[in-house]
């Protein structure tokens, strides 16, 4: 299957999931997104992103005992550790390296004022 027939399909399956999600939105059903009630369809889009440090979104849904849906949740779920851990990993290093610029460029200005 070529890339822009993979990308229509992938389109039209967002958006039947989205209208799917509209539906139960009508019914009042709530849907969270990252712990907060979301009533806009266009932050739904989210849902559907994979992140660089390898997050994705996963659905949960919360049922009263008799079966009846009362809540839908949008998480991010790590599905790579490893990624994670990598992606944190880089996160602290430009951290660590970004400090140590600070500190240097401090260190220059501190000698400059001396010499005026």
């Amino acid at each position: 299957m070529g890339e822009d027939r993979r990308r229509k399909k992938n389109y039209k399956e967002q958006h039947a999931y989205l209208e799917q999600l509209k539906n139960y939105q009508n019914q009042g059903v709530p849907i969270y997104i990252d712990g907060r009630i979301t009533q806009q369809e266009k932050d739904w889009f989210k849902i559907f992103e994979i992140r660089e440090d390898g997050a994705v979104y996963m659905a949960d849904y919360i049922n009263t005992d008799d079966g009846q849906l009362t809540e839908i949740h949008f998480d991010l779920v790590y599905l790579d550790l490893d990624a994670h851990q990598a992606w944190e990993n880089h996160k602290r290093l430009n951290e660590m390296v970004r400090k140590a610029q600070l500190e240097h460029y401090k260190t220059l200005l501190k000698g400059s004022r001396r010499r005026w």
